[in-house]
């Protein structure tokens, strides 16, 4: 689940996204699962 508020990166092409509405599911960018990014807010 995406958390409002949280960055998730694409480990692939390096595209970065901010959650502004959390929901259900998973993050996906270059047929990947998007990782959150920390230290970074």
């Amino acid at each position: 689940m995406a958390e409002k508020g949280k960055l998730y990166e694409c480990k692939i092409c390096g595209q970065i996204v901010k959650v502004k509405k959390a929901g259900a599911g998973t993050l996906v960018c270059c047929g990947k699962p998007m990782v959150e990014k920390e230290g970074e807010e």
